[in-house]
């Protein structure tokens, strides 16, 4: 019987008269939302703690966030990286006490002859000029004044601006002081001469010490909960530190319970040695929310290599989950990796992609781009067994798949009456029974296997077992097995010459 809401039942007045109304597509999908949401420390501008600023640009975000701090050269690389990807931002306080990290340039020698030297600083490029018989006190104040006044990246762009860094000279030693407090304030930034020739002055020597002595983590977890029931794919953490990732890994973990089935990612950006980026990967070996990125001695900072991953990440997961990541271009990346030997050759690559790490090509030119993308997870967190390589791609399917079923049963059975297999009334409009539950799994299926989510339903789909409960007649139980599409990563040949 057909359910008409605007023809009267008892018209009588000759004539055809037609309905408009809306049903879903039964041969389209609904599009699972994408937005991302960068979680750091406040430092500066006008935001409040523990606020959520949406849709944050990198034109907002100086005067939200303060100019140059960590924040706001997240949210750029970000915004640059995709500006197509909306962006919200939530912060917290900096820690009681908390310490700025500093770092030191010194020269020493006298210059025999005029130069240009050139340092480099987060990736900036600064140069500095001296006249023959300058000391090192005269290169320390060129220098100083350099960073003061010179363009470095882009036009108006000095010091602190790109790196949240101030400096003073005295007495040949040029030190850098982080904006920011904290253990993570400033210490990944990478401070070196240049190797090139032509950047040396002759007679001058310049010896350069890494930011350290920062102190002090301020606790995200009052950030986290400010999130609320706002649905964010993708997390991404300015800090890098276990106790911070783990607050975050636990509330992707909350929002990808089904009860919640708002499923998120965290992204996490970490610069340290082979050893320590596979030592604080061992601390998440269970969680397949995480994408740990690391590098020994790059020229981006962690936040930075954070934010423009997430950026390229969070949208191929969204366009097709089941596409591995390898190839695509991390434009805010480009130019600014480890120098030659210090990058991870493919034996040091295999080994932190077992540990759970993902990976990173850097072509001769400059170019980055993702090898692999791979989650922190290692063991299965049910069975404690080994699970291998575990590929971003895998809980990006799931939770695709998860959420394209969800939609389409409550747009197609919001309000359905529910009848037993083989009841007279299994066929009327408005009821439903298991076994049509299974007809639609299968058609379901069927889209998501053409969208090259998932495989093999011809042998998955019927199998699929959905039973009516025997003590609430209001609730159908089902288990629903799918594969997950493969991806071609490794292609091992055995080439025989016949000699």
């Amino acid at each position: 019987m057909v359910d008409f809401q605007q023809i009267p039942g008892d018209w009588a007045v000759p004539g055809s008269y037609t309905e408009i109304g809306d049903v879903p597509d039964p041969n389209s999908l609904t599009g699972m939302p994408l937005r991302a949401v960068l979680v750091g420390q406040v430092s500066g501008g006008s935001a409040a703690v523990n606020t959520v600023y949406p849709n944050v640009t990198a034109a907002t975000a100086p005067g939200l966030f303060g100019v140059g701090t960590i924040l706001t050269q997240a949210v750029t690389a970000f915004s640059n990286e995709r500006p197509d990807v909306a962006l919200d931002v939530v912060g917290v306080a900096p820690a009681v006490g908390g310490v700025a990290a500093k770092g030191t340039i010194t020269f020493t020698g006298t210059a025999t002859s005029a130069g240009t030297g050139a340092i480099l600083i987060g990736g900036q490029r600064f140069t500095f000029a001296v006249a023959s018989g300058a000391s090192a006190s005269d290169a320390a104040a060129a220098l100083l004044a350099s960073l003061n006044t010179q363009a470095a990246g882009s036009a108006g762009t000095v010091l602190k601006t790109a790196t949240g860094l101030t400096a003073t000279a005295s007495a040949g030693v040029v030190t850098l002081t982080a904006g920011e407090t904290g253990d993570a304030s400033g210490g990944s930034l990478e401070i070196r001469q240049t190797t090139r020739s032509a950047d040396q002055v002759p007679g001058l020597t310049v010896a350069t010490a890494a930011m350290s002595g920062g102190a002090g983590l301020p606790d995200i977890t009052p950030a986290l909960q400010a999130l609320g029931e706002t649905w964010y794919t993708d997390i991404v953490l300015a800090g890098h530190d276990q106790a911070n990732i783990s607050a975050a890994v636990l509330e992707a973990r909350r929002r990808n319970n089904a009860m919640v089935a708002k499923d998120a990612r965290v992204w996490v950006g970490y610069t340290g040695s082979q050893g320590q980026i596979a030592a604080l990967a061992a601390q998440f070996s269970t969680a397949e929310e995480l994408v740990l990125i690391g590098a020994t001695s790059p020229y981006w900072s962690p936040w930075v290599l954070a934010a423009v991953c997430a950026a390229q990440g969070a949208q191929s997961l969204n366009s097709d989950p089941s596409r591995q990541l390898r190839g695509i271009a991390l434009n805010g990346l480009s130019g600014l990796g480890p120098a030659a030997g210090n990058q991870f050759s493919p034996t040091q690559r295999n080994v932190l992609l077992g540990a759970g790490c993902t990976t990173l090509s850097i072509a001769r030119d400059g170019t980055v781009t993702f090898e692999r993308v791979v989650t922190a997870r290692q063991t299965d967190p049910t069975t404690g067994v080994a699970s291998g390589v575990w590929d971003v791609m895998l809980p990006a399917i799931g939770a695709r798949v998860r959420y394209e079923w969800n939609s389409y049963v409550t747009a197609n059975y919001y309000n359905a009456k529910l009848a037993d297999d083989g009841s007279s009334l299994a066929n009327s409009p408005g009821v439903v029974t298991c076994r049509t539950l299974k007809a639609s799994w299968v058609a379901q299926c069927k889209l998501y296997e053409l969208q090259g989510w998932i495989d093999d339903v011809a042998t998955l789909g019927p199998k699929a077992v959905f039973t009516r409960d025997a003590t609430d007649r209001n609730r159908v139980n089902s288990t629903l097995p799918i594969k997950p599409m493969g991806s071609l990563i490794v292609l091992a040949n055995l080439l025989q010459m016949q000699v």
